[in-house]
């Protein structure tokens, strides 16, 4: 098996080469080869990867080569592919078309999702969670996420990790106590960021949507599924911790402003670990200002530089912006007559997802 698998990646590293110079998708700007090989350089599965890719290219050879087996397995993947000395043209296409259709595969049921429902943490201001808990199906009870939001804070010393602003509440709350002489959490005076205090959020790395159950099921739906699977692809220990109740444990959440907030969930910063408890943070935006911050090592934090870097290098990330643009205007009932309103996304994340 690990020959089988060492002859896979050579194949692999071979097609995304041969690829790489017809790597775009009509206008949309996005470069789904590219993206193939740098979730190939980012994922702790190879194996796994390799399957999944397998599958998708076996799906196209089984139709260029007329073939009336399974090409979907490895093993018969390879075994085809091997079988020519030369590729004819079409299998040529039927290669590219499976690495193009793993691609939109990926952001179909891992990026897009993630991308979707990351803004969507219930208490996104002090005393809101249990406001949202009644808006919002299948997230935790209004005493784990108030015990989440205390640990955090605590945690996090009562600031943004990203800003380091300090927490609005807590602060006046100290002041009405020891007046200009109020103090952080380690001790410094606070009276000269009276200016720059902010209400702080407590944002999960991933969303309960992802974890949750649906109403009446009893297992998760396919498309979360298929989700928690190419997760397991980058890092196979980070949905048994945050699955059940584990995903409203601080190990799942940091503490941020409403802005940064935002830019996290919109994949515009990231954290990357520079050893121990210190993280680097990363803009897409090269003139933001960089800051270290100090944060418990945790292997969920540390997947968010892998999608970030994936969705920016391939362009993903002005792709799945578009379809969500489109899905907004689904949702508002402004249909495109020339067919291009995405119905098959909303309805995948409307029903795999949001209302689970």
């Amino acid at each position: 098996m690990p020959a089988e698998y060492a002859r896979a990646m050579n194949t692999f590293d071979t097609l995304t080469t041969q690829f790489q110079d017809r790597d775009h998708i009509n206008n949309t700007g996005l470069k789904p080869i590219l993206l193939t090989r740098l979730v190939r350089d980012q994922v702790i599965d190879k194996n796994a990867f390799l399957r999944f890719c397998s599958y998708f290219i076996g799906e196209e050879l089984g139709g260029a080569s007329n073939n009336n087996y399974n090409l979907t397995e490895l093993s018969a993947c390879l075994s085809c592919l091997n079988s020519r000395s030369i590729w004819a043209a079409e299998i040529i296409e039927a290669l590219y078309n499976g690495l193009v259709n793993f691609a939109k595969f990926i952001i179909d049921n891992l990026f897009m999702p993630l991308k979707a429902l990351s803004t969507k943490t219930p208490n996104s201001t002090p005393g809101s969670a249990c406001h949202l808990l009644s808006q919002e199906a299948g997230i935790g009870t209004p005493q784990r996420l108030e015990e989440l939001r205390d640990n955090c804070l605590k945690r996090d010393r009562h600031r943004c990790v990203v800003t380091r602003h300090v927490c609005r509440v807590e602060a006046r709350a100290r002041f009405k106590v020891d007046g200009v002489r109020f103090v952080d959490d380690d001790g410094a005076g606070l009276y000269a960021e009276r200016s720059t205090m902010e209400d702080l959020e407590v944002a999960h790395i991933f969303p309960h949507s992802l974890m949750s159950l649906s109403k009446g099921e009893q297992t998760l739906s396919e498309s979360k599924q298929l989700a928690h699977k190419l997760l397991n692809m980058f890092d196979p220990s980070v949905v048994p911790r945050i699955s059940g109740c584990d995903i409203d444990k601080p190990i799942n959440a940091i503490t941020l402003i409403e802005r940064a907030h935002t830019m996290f969930g919109n994949f515009e910063i990231a954290f990357e670990h520079l050893g121990g408890h210190t993280y680097k943070i990363d803009y897409v935006d090269p003139e933001e200002i960089f800051t270290n911050l100090d944060l418990p090592a945790t292997r969920i934090l540390l997947l968010t530089p892998d999608r970030t870097k994936v969705l920016h290098m391939s362009a993903a990330e002005e792709y799945i912006d578009n379809v969500l643009r489109k899905m907004d205007e689904t949702y508002r009932r402004q249909l495109n007559a020339n067919g291009s309103t995405p119905i098959d996304h909303y309805i995948r994340l409307k029903l795999g997802f949001v209302m689970s």
